[in-house]
Parts: structure tokens; C-alpha cells; sequence
């Protein structure tokens, strides 16, 4: 009788485990779904950012700048990448090694760079 008792407890136990884990997992799928829903509002809109840099490459035949750049919020952590110059203009003077703060616009992932700003060598 005790086994059985036993047995019976551990799948009750086993049942209300995955009910309530049934029911966590809805609510965290709706919290999801509208976080979601507002990283689409929030991404179709076009957005600037103003951001600190180090110039590493020009590449005018490509008209892209590569830059060490620290955080941009909302979009990207610091790394290292190209950007696409929405005028070459803009880079003209700028030398490599130097700090720069520049201006990305766009809909990300699809932005430029509209402003350089020269701050001196790092």
C-alpha cells in the first residue's frame, strides 16, 4: 500500500510540475510576442545616433569607413565595422588612428554615416 502511495504522490507532484510550467511558459510566449511587436514599431522608424570613434580605414573606391566605435544605443555594441559614407566629402582629412565623432542615420541595419567630426589622435 505504501508503494502505491508513493507512486502516486510523485506523479501528482510530476503533473503540477508541468502544469505550472505549462503556464509559465504561456505567459513568458505573450511577453515575448509584445516585446516583439514593439521592436518592429520601434525599428521602422528611421534613427540617428551620435557616436564616439576610432578611424582604423578609408576605403574611398567603396566610400566606407571603417571605425572602432563604442556603444550605440538600441542598436549595436562596440565593435569594429564599415560604414557606408553618405558623402565623400566627409572623410577627406580624416587619417587613421584618429578619434572621430560621427553621426549614423538610417533604418537599421540599413544606416550611414552623415557627420564626421574630427576629435585628434588617440
Amino acid at each position: 500500500m505504501r508503494l502505491w502511495r508513493a507512486v502516486v504522490l510523485m506523479n501528482l507532484a510530476l503533473g503540477l510540475g508541468i502544469l505550472l510550467g505549462y503556464l509559465a511558459w504561456g505567459r513568458q510566449t505573450l511577453r515575448l510576442e509584445q516585446e516583439l511587436y514593439a521592436a518592429r514599431q520601434q525599428a521602422a522608424v528611421p534613427r540617428t545616433w551620435t557616436v564616439r570613434g576610432i578611424v582604423r580605414a578609408v576605403l574611398p573606391e567603396a566610400n566606407v569607413v571603417i571605425l572602432t566605435h563604442e556603444d550605440i544605443p538600441g542598436f549595436m555594441g562596440p565593435m569594429t565595422m564599415g560604414f557606408l559614407v553618405k558623402d565623400p566629402t566627409l572623410y577627406q582629412g580624416v587619417d587613421i588612428g584618429e578619434t572621430v565623432r560621427f553621426t549614423l542615420s538610417g533604418v537599421p541595419p540599413n544606416v550611414v554615416i552623415t557627420a564626421i567630426e574630427r576629435e585628434g589622435k588617440s
